[in-house]
């Protein structure tokens, strides 16, 4: 590497969101590089003409850009730095982790010119490497064929696009299929949802673009050059769907009967069904769970479709994006037995009372008791297991509870006027124009009592709500014949499982996690997965519906326009390789594979995480990039300035860890100077000579954060607790390293870990 690099510093005001914190006159007297340049807003078009002007007027080797975070603008600044290479530029966060997260004017100066300094060391051993580019095929797959799966579907076959529907139950529609009637904030009325839902359905099987595979699911998934090789499992329905012609007379003779779980177990089916009235395919289905085999169906059926020695089948499907649109289930009311609900038939859910009140419900619509009576009133009680600290329960809202339990309440004052309807709230939560239905809702005299019942008991025939009135303060007892749960929204199995198979990244509470929450709200963190509906978190079915053809829209760009990759991914030595697959084994991400006697890497799914590099016996694994070099950079530009008795703490996050650090400067939350943030492609990377360099060369203590969810979380949480073993050997303080779980919406939790730690720094340094 040529010791004579000409680097150009070009610092942004941001606005006064910099310049306001940090002394820029004062930063740039203190750097001793070829330019330094400032400007009010770096990103805008005269910004990247400052830019190229002074790149090609000083001959700049590397650039450093002093600005926001790289993952608000790094692709525009890369673009910028043209004709240089753009791995030859590097960010230095001076607005999120230093002005927006330090008040004093002088520290924050002074932080600032030490992460401009180790940006500038870094990108000195910054190679030119160049982005790697792959065609995706034009297929996709979309797993789940609820209201959100259909939709993407249907919007992305119309392009032309192919596309295969995975559904895991025997037909399409999801959940708004059960839900009786949906309503409208504008309309202020219910309408049928069935009537809404078929012709999309319609579209979706008439749709020569979209072949729909339904009782499956994905088994294994395998990423190839922009290709996901997908092996589908599709479970026998015993009943050819070719001959059926759904008459029916196959149910008539059958004598087993179940609970119906399309009526919420409120009515019973026989063990050879059809799922609903209008379901895809329009055929029967035998649930062999419950079946007898007693062979009355078969000899029944008049078109011979009824085959019960029918295996499994495994279908290979290759697609280039995949969407997920794996829906929700409910919370389990069990889980909160104070309410009684196993204890008593008239104590529901809210779906059960969707299935009642639905007109081809358990009860064809009427609204009754399980003794066949209207009841006279009616307990709503919100938020079971939703905004709940309790064990099992969950911190988030679920988001469309409030509006379900007004649009129920509504349906019965509608049909029974005389029956007395309260709903016990948290907080009633309908935003925008669902305002206007609330304020319906109160018109059509329901009754609102602000409090979480603590328990639903039985006397003299009729349930007792005890609730707590929180505005007016006092306990009071109502007098109910049903009493209806609006239970909490939880990610499905199969939102579990598929984000397991395809590396997906999960938020803590296991929804899909989006990359970013702002800018990229469907776009997951591996490239091309892309996700819709309630498997990325609770939400209606407009706003569902609207994610669908946001995600079809991403899958369509990125279809077209192909995909660029991070060039810092693992690169065999054919010459050194022997072939022995140890890499192979190695690698969770599944991106190294044996084909024709060599060692292949799928640049998609390779994150350059080097667990492969340190177990190469030949020494036969590089990562593009300098990587290791670069790390070593940082650190040292880091500590090159600091000053006796000044306390300097590192901390290693990788893009998820860095995007929660941002999000302590967007919210305007506070840690110590002291904190530098360095961040890396895996914390995997961050070696044990490197944290033996850095504690070596001044620095007090170091952080290393990790999402839980990522495949290397167990293999870093060891690899600390080994150099924590080995600095103990040598006589220093192993509580000067710390390894913490990291999570995105969590960042208050973060600045609060970041805090602790620089607190204990503090005491260890004092007491040695």
């Amino acid at each position: 590497m040529p010791e004579d690099l000409k680097v150009g510093v070009f610092i942004c005001e941001c606005g006064g969101n910099i310049s306001d914190t940090v002394d820029i006159q004062k930063v740039k007297d203190s750097l001793n590089v070829e330019v330094v340049e400032q400007f009010v807003n770096l990103c805008s078009l005269n910004g990247r003409k400052i830019i190229r002007d002074a790149i090609f007027d000083h001959h700049l080797d590397r650039v450093v850009i002093a600005a926001c975070s790289p993952i608000s603008h790094e692709k525009t600044f890369q673009d910028y730095v043209q004709p240089l290479n753009p791995y030859l530029m590097d960010m230095a966060n001076i607005r999120e982790q230093c002005s927006w997260v330090h008040n004093d004017k002088d520290r924050a100066t002074k932080k600032a010119i030490t992460l401009i300094n180790a940006s500038i060391e870094k990108v000195k051993k910054s190679d030119a490497v160049n982005p790697i580019y792959c065609q995706t095929p034009n297929e996709v797959a979309v797993i789940g064929g609820g209201i959100a799966g259909m939709n993407a579907a249907l919007s992305l076959a119309k392009q032309g696009t192919k596309v295969t529907i995975i559904e895991s139950s025997p037909s399409i529609g999801g959940h708004m299929a059960k839900i009786g009637k949906v309503f409208s904030p504008v309309k202020i009325a219910e309408e049928c949802g069935m009537c809404l839902l078929n012709p999309i359905l319609n579209e979706v099987v008439w749709n020569e673009n979209i072949e729909i595979i339904t009782n499956a699911k994905v088994i294994e998934s395998e990423r190839r050059a922009g290709t996901y090789n997908l092996i589908v499992e599709k479970s026998p329905r015993y009943v050819d769907t070719e001959k059926c012609i759904a008459c029916g007379k196959c149910a008539e003779v059958c004598e087993v009967e179940v609970p119906d779980d399309w009526n919420d177990g409120l009515s019973n089916r026989k063990a050879i069904y059809r799922p609903f009235g209008q379901s895809y395919p329009e055929a029967y289905v035998v649930d062999m769970e419950h079946c007898d085999r007693c062979g009355d169906c078969k000899r029944q059926c008049s078109m011979n479709a009824i085959r019960f020695k029918v295996k499994p089948e495994k279908i290979p499907i290759s697609v280039g994006s995949i969407i997920i649109a794996t829906g929700h289930k409910l919370f389990d009311p069990d889980l909160r037995p104070e309410y009684g609900y196993s204890r008593y038939d008239d104590v529901i859910t809210q779906s059960e009372l969707g299935r009642i009140t639905g007109v081809n419900g358990p009860t064809k619509g009427k609204l009754v008791k399980s003794n066949g009576e209207i009841p006279k009133r009616v307990v709503m009680i919100q938020c079971v297991g939703s905004r709940d600290e309790k064990p099992d329960g969950h911190l988030y809202c679920s988001k469309v509870c409030c509006s379900v339990a007004l649009k129920n309440a509504n349906i019965i004052k509608h049909k029974h006027p005389e029956t007395d309807v309260v709903i016990c709230y948290t907080d009633m939560r309908t935003p925008s124009m669902y305002e206007k239905y609330y304020k319906h809702t109160q018109a059509n005299g329901v009754r609102f009592i602000r409090g979480r019942p603590g328990e639903v008991v039985k006397r003299k025939g009729n349930f007792i709500v005890r609730v707590e009135d929180t505005l007016k303060r006092e306990f009071s007892e109502i007098e109910a014949d049903m009493v209806v749960l609006s239970t909490a929204m939880e990610p499905s199995e199969g939102t579990k499982e598929i984000a397991e198979i395809l590396n997906v990244g999960t938020t803590e509470d296991e929804f899909i996690k989006e990359a970013h929450p702002k800018i990229k709200p469907v776009t997951t963190d591996i490239q091309g997965t892309f996700v819709c509906g309630t498997a990325q978190d609770p939400k209606d079915i407009t706003e569902s519906i609207m994610q669908a053809t946001a995600a079809a829209s991403k899958v369509s760009e990125y279809n077209y326009g192909g995909i660029e990759i991070e060039p810092f991914i693992a690169e065999i030595d054919e010459e050194k390789c022997i072939v022995c697959g140890e890499c192979v084994e190695r690698c969770k991400f599944k991106s190294m594979s044996i084909q024709d006697d060599e060692i292949y890497i799928d640049p998609m799914s390779c994150t350059g995480c080097g667990k492969c590099l340190v177990g190469c016996k030949q020494f036969a694994i590089t990562v593009n990039g300098n990587i290791d070099e670069k790390i070593k950079a940082t650190i040292d530009g880091v500590l090159a300035k600091k000053e006796p008795g000044e306390r300097m703490i590192l901390v290693f996050l990788d893009n998820i860890g860095y995007t929660a650090a941002d999000n302590i400067g967007v919210n305007r939350l506070s840690y110590p100077e002291s904190i530098h943030i360095i961040r890396v492609l895996s914390v995997n990377r961050v070696r044990p000579r490197h944290i033996k360099h850095a504690l070596e060369n001044g620095a007090d203590g170091i952080f290393i954060g990790e999402f839980p969810g990522d495949l290397m979380y167990d293999e870093v949480e060891r690899k600390i607790e080994k150099v924590k073993e080995r600095i103990r050997e040598v006589n220093q303080n192993p509580d000067r390293i710390t390894f913490s779980k990291v999570y995105i919406p969590y960042y208050s939790g973060l600045a609060n870990k970041l805090n602790d730690f620089d607190k204990k720094i503090k005491e260890l340094n004092e007491s040695e």
